[in-house]
């Protein structure tokens, strides 16, 4: 995912740590107030009452209060990325790299509170918790060098599961997909790659290896139908129901 913001910086100049740390606590001001206000009812006097600098310095980072909101959506997803470098560098199978990356994102799309909350606050809701792209292309890259996926075009099959992702991600925004569908959805993506619906199947039930992501969990428990076919999950069906 990339988010184009309109922060100012000098050319060529690398931030000093005195502006990372400036800005730092103005995304971090922003974010707590948007979880703790709403986007409406805050305005940038508060966010930087709250970072502890002047009114004026915020000029120097962002022009809007929605310049804000974006690079703070960046700057969550960005976290979210490094948590699972870690666990992506340790896996050498490139099936189970992409599996473990979708399950990953589809995951925090799912449980992520503080993200739900915030872009749908903020108005961003059709940003979506994905891999970058290139890094997409590199897995898939990776999987053809070594026999292990089976694709005409690279970049064609890339922007067919980028578009399945973003489908996924927005179905689970609406609440009308939970786990069991998006583990119908990384079935599908490895068949894509070129994988036997067995092997498939087995790598998507494979348990999501512990990954230090910071997250506050969607309250409330959900319980899901079971899916085992697209159309169970088309227009709608099935919806994420509350447990009693």
């Amino acid at each position: 995912m990339v988010i184009l913001t309109s922060e100012k910086a000098a050319p060529g100049r690398v931030p000093s740590g005195k502006r990372q740390a400036t800005r730092k606590a103005l995304l971090k001001a922003a974010r707590d107030l948007v979880i703790e206000k709403g986007r409406d009812t805050m305005s940038l006097q508060e966010i930087t009452k709250r970072a502890s600098v002047a009114t004026g310095t915020y000029y120097n980072y962002f022009d809007t209060k929605q310049d804000i909101f974006k690079a703070v959506a960046q700057d969550l997803h960005d976290q979210l990325a490094l948590d699972l470098e870690t666990t992506r560098e340790s896996i050498k199978d490139p099936a189970m790299k992409v599996a473990v990356t979708l399950k990953y994102y589809f995951n925090q799309s799912l449980d992520n509170q503080d993200w739900r909350d915030f872009t749908r606050f903020t108005g961003l809701r059709e940003l979506s918790l994905e891999q970058a792209a290139e890094e997409r292309v590199k897995d898939i890259q990776q999987g053809v060098k070594g026999g292990r996926f089976k694709v005409d075009n690279v970049h064609f099959t890339e922007s067919l599961i980028r578009g399945m992702v973003r489908h996924v991600s927005s179905a689970i925004d609406r609440g009308d997909m939970g786990r069991n569908a998006t583990d119908y959805a990384i079935r599908s993506i490895l068949q894509m790659l070129g994988l036997p619906g067995i092997v498939a199947k087995a790598l998507t039930q494979s348990p999501l290896p512990p990954i230090a992501a910071q997250k506050r969990p969607v309250s409330g428990s959900v319980r899901v139908k079971t899916v085992s076919a697209l159309s169970e999950y088309q227009g709608g069906v099935p919806r994420i129901e509350p447990t009693l």
